[in-house]
């Protein structure tokens, strides 16, 4: 199979997920992460993306499992064999040394999912769990602090994604639940702050109706660190203001006794 032509002679559609084009030659790096013992949710984010970009990722889902025309039986091995070589690129040694040798891709996914990937139920009781205990420590920044919640965010994203009815045109189910989870977050991210520092803030943007979606919030606390960073004076300590103004001869020096 050679751009775009089948086996069979037929040509291959540039938008069907059966065409090979120059671009897409074996050994490619699809992505850089590379998938360890313990990165099995980042790795599948980015190699799904990938996939997809390249209309592949239907070879590997079940959607497309078997060669139907213009594909032939050889451009099936072909297409496979490139994706093999792609996902084997994204994947440690350590790994490596405990599959098996594959070279039909989705069987190659399947076995690291039964391998890696984590069961639902407990991986969204970990997520559950982080963002119970994530909150701003001192000295952290903002920013820092709301990076943390978005990241767990979009990992509890991946296991709940939005809920959305399909029975109707005119359905606002979804929309009702994009809404609650937005209100769940602004008030995780304000239950997270530090009460001494944000506490007046935090009443002012709860006090507002409609509420604020959680990146305005964030925008207005960091606005409001901004203010504090600036506007705060070095404490000097007693002793050292004594010292200069006395260095000034603003006070006299008492001589010892």
């Amino acid at each position: 199979m050679t751009n775009g032509e089948g086996s069979s002679g037929r040509k291959i559609d540039l938008s069907s997920p059966y065409y090979l084009g120059p671009q897409d030659k074996p050994g490619d790096t699809i992505t850089h992460i590379r998938l360890t013992l313990d990165n099995f949710d980042e790795w599948i984010h980015d190699v799904r993306v990938a996939l997809k970009s390249r209309r592949k990722y239907v070879f590997v889902n079940g959607t497309i499992n078997e060669p139907k025309p213009p594909c032939s039986d050889d451009d099936w091995e072909t297409i496979h064999s490139i994706l093999v070589s792609w996902l084997s690129r994204t994947i440690s040694d350590e790994v490596h040394a405990l599959l098996p040798k594959f070279e039909n891709a989705k069987h190659l996914w399947d076995a690291l999912h039964e391998r890696f990937a984590v069961v639902d139920g407990s991986r969204i009781h970990q997520i559950q769990a982080g963002l119970r205990d994530c909150h701003q420590s001192e000295g952290m920044s903002v920013t820092v602090y709301y990076g943390k919640l978005c990241q767990l965010w979009d990992d509890l994203d991946k296991h709940q994604p939005i809920i959305e009815c399909k029975c109707c045109s005119n359905c606002t189910s979804a929309k009702q639940h994009l809404e609650r989870r937005e209100s769940d977050r602004l008030h995780q991210f304000l239950l997270g702050l530090i009460s001494a520092q944000y506490a007046s803030l935090r009443s002012l943007i709860l006090a507002q109706n409609p509420l604020p979606t959680v990146a305005r919030a964030y925008h207005m606390v960091c606005q409001e660190e901004r203010v504090r960073g600036f506007g705060k004076t070095p404490e000097v300590s007693t002793e050292i203001a004594s010292f200069n103004v006395r260095s000034q001869g603003l006070i006299p020096h008492k001589p010892p006794s």
